[in-house]
């Protein structure tokens, strides 16, 4: 879905009112101020913040939730600021250290493996759990937003003289490469997950990973699951809290506010949200996400088609998607 959504925007120039352009202009800017939102200050950043105070605990047992959103926003403060540095931050520090320590865990974890009993859950029924459960990502809506910055990158390493097809070849092979690494930490940690759902019996959703750490690592498992956990909710706050930041400056204010206050305000909104915790905060979102993820789903594969064959874009696939779920609730 997260590639989808890219391969769409790089069809539409990275232009999210052309993407949108079904919606009118007015709904284009309801629409990406909505999706900012949640995917920023009123939803996954502020349970980045909570996830992030999870793996701290680990290293510091007594701190509290508000004390780590708050170390947390002055440190995603500061990376932000630059924004010129963020893709290049990501991908050359953040995002392999990242990787190691993920894959880290999943080694050591996996070396101990036994394989459990069975269980009465059917195969479709924990297909339909994984899926829905997989709106809360929120990778596709994300991946609307986050290719700008990889559109930008891209135009700084292609001719002009092919410009498309080179995005789209590189698209494509980054793709590839994303794809495979992304579904290899998947799979692992629904391996991981299956392989000792005994502990996780009541355990909170963000503490999960911390169980099967310490189980599988021993005395390694605290430093190792930090740095891995800090590090994932730091590479996503970074870039949302740049997109939602620079919207409310540049579309919202028209320029009128400071990018130093824009950020604040963002991370400032972030902070209250994540004192909710993850549960709170993933009993609003869960309900939204499935009424409206189908119908985005459902309006890029439209859009991608009519690009590529040359059809006018319409709002009635998002439109009768989203009603056909209200109807089936």
């Amino acid at each position: 879905m997260p590639f989808l959504g890219v391969l769409g925007m790089i069809l539409y120039k990275g232009d999210i009112y052309s993407f949108f352009s079904s919606f009118g202009k007015r709904g284009t800017f309801i629409f990406s101020f909505l999706a900012l939102a949640l995917m920023g200050p009123f939803g996954v950043l502020a349970r980045c913040l909570t996830v992030a105070h999870g793996a701290l605990m680990l290293l510091f047992p007594g701190i509290s939730l508000a004390m780590a959103s708050f170390c947390f926003c002055i440190i995603i403060y500061f990376l932000t600021a630059n924004k010129n540095k963020i893709v290049a931050l990501l991908g050359t520090y953040l995002t392999p250290v990242l990787l190691l320590s993920i894959g880290a865990i999943g080694v050591f974890g996996l070396s101990h493996m036994e394989i459990p009993e069975a269980t009465t859950l059917t195969s479709f029924s924990a297909f339909n759990n994984g899926f829905f459960q997989g709106y809360q990502t929120m990778d596709l809506l994300a991946a609307f937003f986050f290719s700008q910055f990889v559109i930008g990158q891209l135009h700084h390493h292609v001719s002009q003289s092919s410009e498309e097809n080179a995005m789209l070849k590189v698209f494509c092979k980054s793709a590839v490469i994303g794809a495979s690494a992304l579904s290899a930490v998947y799979i692992m940690l629904v391996v991981l997950g299956w392989v000792y759902h005994q502990l996780l019996v009541g355990v909170a959703p963000q503490e999960m990973l911390g169980m099967i750490a310490m189980a599988s690592l021993g005395s390694f498992a605290a430093p190792c699951l930090c740095i891995a956990i800090v590090l994932a909710c730091l590479t996503t706050a970074i870039v949302l809290t740049s997109l939602f930041a620079d919207f409310l400056r540049q579309e919202v204010t028209q320029e009128k506010m400071g990018r130093h206050l824009s950020i604040g305000i963002t991370l400032g909104i972030g902070f209250a949200v994540s004192t909710l915790d993850f549960g709170g905060i993933a009993s609003f979102l869960g309900p939204l996400l499935e009424t409206v993820y189908p119908a985005l789903i459902t309006l890029t594969l439209v859009n991608i088609a009519c690009k590529l064959f040359s059809f006018r874009t319409t709002h009635w696939p998002f439109t009768l998607t989203i009603v056909a779920k209200l109807c089936a609730f």
